[in-house]
């Protein structure tokens, strides 16, 4: 069945649910940052911090423990998993990096990755290199930008390898990875197979078993719409006993004995007891907001938008440096008239907000391209098209 985008009215009606959307706010533009987040977002985390200086940190968590625990259900329900798959994390970035230094590695092994990893990740890999021994085996784009499935199946057939990791949505170029044929290939070798989703939850649909991803990292303040400084991680039940979580501590292992502790069930392993109640409650609220308007509905709006601007950008001479066969909200562009950063402060001081890539969050697609600075505009299905006209029409003088 087709799905349809959002009427004009679904997305006035969303708007009106929102803080910035209302009239005199911002122009956002920079939905990859970190959106806009719904006032039942804002209501969530407020009231719990209330609760927290009238009664106490602990008995006000206490009050909330059944809410805490529907957060879980939520999220599983987003990406089609199990409530005991998901571990709430700091940030994506805490989440990559519990799974991946959970994954064992031996000298001489390799890690294949793709041009479009992150610059974190890329940290990661270097790291693992020096300390570990492990061969780092990027392979190239196709012809569309999008990581060579072809060449990800040579490597599982030619090498050992300890784990295929993939940015399923990079920080620039609108790509959106084909992860599910990837997923495929190292479903069927046997492989661990590490997904970096911080950028597609919230804007596509993610479903875990479709792809076929063993772990996936998540962050809460992008296209889901929730508070900066939440997260999770996806962790597939059949994997856990392969993964050795890298600095646990009592919450994710339980100390049954002054010498002996047992690990937490589940992905629940990876948490560490201290965390943000409030941020876990504002993200549980950005997921069920989400749900209640249709991840595929979603999809198709934030698509439909980002076509338009693409067209409008071109239209008035700017360069688009987008990639991919299927191509997300995220829209970079540049042009040999002004600087990207000099193109973002002239539409910050017309409040419309947006940024620039830099080098080092996408050194390797950067070097494959030869990229200048890139101005990024990250739409969203609150955007609209008058929002869309004013941005342009700034750019255009």
């Amino acid at each position: 069945m087709e799905v349809t985008p959002l009427t004009s009215a679904e997305v006035d009606h969303a708007r009106a649910l929102s803080p910035g959307c209302l009239p005199g706010g911002v122009i956002h533009l920079n939905h990859a940052g970190s959106s806009l987040m719904p006032q039942v977002v804002l209501d969530a985390q407020i009231g719990h911090l209330e609760a927290e200086a009238r009664l106490g940190g602990y008995e006000a968590a206490a009050a909330v423990a059944g809410r805490g625990a529907a957060v879980y259900d939520s999220i599983a329900a987003l990406i089609g998993a199990d409530r005991s798959e998901i571990a709430r994390t700091e940030h994506a970035t805490a989440a990559w990096n519990a799974a991946f230094w959970s994954v064992p590695m031996a000298p001489g092994q390799h890690l294949v990755v793709h041009d479009h990893e992150y610059g974190a990740n890329i940290v990661a890999f270097l790291v693992a290199a020096e300390r570990r021994g492990v061969v780092i085996d990027r392979v190239p784009s196709d012809a569309d930008g999008q990581v060579d499935v072809a060449a990800v199946a040579n490597r599982l057939e030619r090498h050992d390898v300890a784990l295929v990791s993939l940015t399923h949505v990079p920080t620039n170029g609108g790509l959106v990875n084909p992860a599910s044929e990837v997923g495929a290939l190292t479903r069927a070798a046997g492989v661990p197979f590490l997904l970096d989703a911080c950028q597609s939850i919230g804007q596509r649909r993610v479903d875990v078993d479709e792809i076929g991803c063993d772990l996936m990292s998540a962050t809460g303040r992008k296209y889901l719409r929730g508070p900066r400084g939440t997260g999770f991680l996806y962790v597939r039940r059949s994997m856990l006993e392969r993964l050795v979580p890298s600095e646990p501590d009592h919450h994710g292992a339980d100390l049954v004995a002054g010498d002996r502790f047992e690990w937490a069930d589940g992905a629940r392993r990876f948490e560490y007891w201290e965390h943000n109640v409030a941020g876990w409650l504002g993200l549980g609220a950005a997921v069920d907001h989400a749900l209640d308007r249709g991840i595929d509905r979603i999809e198709v709006t934030v698509a439909k938008q980002a076509e338009l601007l693409r067209s409008m950008l071109t239209d008035i001479g700017l360069t688009v440096h987008d990639e991919g066969v299927e191509r997300c909200g995220i829209v970079t562009a540049a042009t040999d008239a002004s600087t990207s950063e000099a193109l973002r402060v002239r539409l910050a001081q017309h409040r419309i907000n947006c940024t620039t890539t830099s080098p080092g969050s996408s050194r390797w697609d950067v070097e494959r391209r030869s990229l200048p600075e890139l101005l990024r505009l990250s739409v969203h299905y609150t955007t609209t098209d008058e929002e869309l006209a004013a941005a342009v029409e700034v750019l255009g003088r």
